[in-house]
């Protein structure tokens, strides 16, 4: 055989490799998107009463691998070999008290206009200790990188996932954040001459459904 031929050979070889391979890793992994019905709350204190802001619109997706089915009928789980995919986006301005003036402080205090979204990513993730039961909700120790206002700080939580109605699974969680974290002043509105004091630690919580994409 003559070395063109070997050469053309190999090379036909190597691309139909790189194109079996991908094609294998698509059909192992199974992609989650987001669907209605989420919500996220974050509450927090002030020098004179307790607040809340919410929104209803969590977009992203998740791309777990197929040997691990998010299946909370099981009561036994395979092993966790490798690290889903897990991105999160929130518009700012879709996070809302119900009230125009505290949404105004609010916003500009995130930066809204120049940081349009709040982002996550997931990092690393093991199935909690815990003992469970078949039906019982998932549960995952999880670590991840949260941005806001253009800053990026690493966030430990533990989430759940559970049958949600139809088709839907939900992914719940909840952990306290400083404002400080990601760079941003606890407002202090000036319409009550910087005597309202907002606490720099929140809380938040959420529930964000997701089904198999189509």
């Amino acid at each position: 055989m003559k070395i063109k031929n070997i050469i053309h050979l190999g090379r036909v070889l190597s691309i139909a490799t790189i194109i079996a391979f991908a094609a294998q890793t698509l059909a192992e992994t199974v992609t989650y998107s987001a669907k209605t019905g989420s919500l996220l709350k974050i509450s927090g204190t002030s020098s004179v009463h307790d607040w809340e802001v919410k929104t209803r619109l969590i977009g992203g997706k998740m791309e777990w691998d197929s040997s691990f089915p998010l299946d909370p009928s099981k009561a036994e789980l395979p092993k966790l070999t490798k690290i889903p995919k897990v991105t999160v986006i929130i518009p700012v301005r879709n996070i809302e008290s119900g009230k125009q003036r505290m949404n105004e402080v609010m916003h500009g205090a995130l930066n809204a206009q120049k940081h349009k979204y709040a982002r996550y990513s997931l990092k690393d993730i093991k199935v909690a200790e815990a003992k469970r039961k078949a039906g019982e909700p998932l549960v995952f120790d999880t670590n991840g990188m949260l941005s806001v206002n253009g800053k990026s700080a690493s966030v430990s939580m533990q989430i759940t996932i559970a049958k949600g109605e139809g088709n839907k699974l939900k992914v719940s969680g909840k952990t306290k954040l400083k404002m400080s974290q990601f760079g941003i002043t606890p407002p202090a509105p000036k319409v009550a001459l910087g005597l309202i004091k907002t606490g720099d630690e929140v809380s938040v919580e959420f529930n964000w459904f997701v089904a198999l994409k189509k």
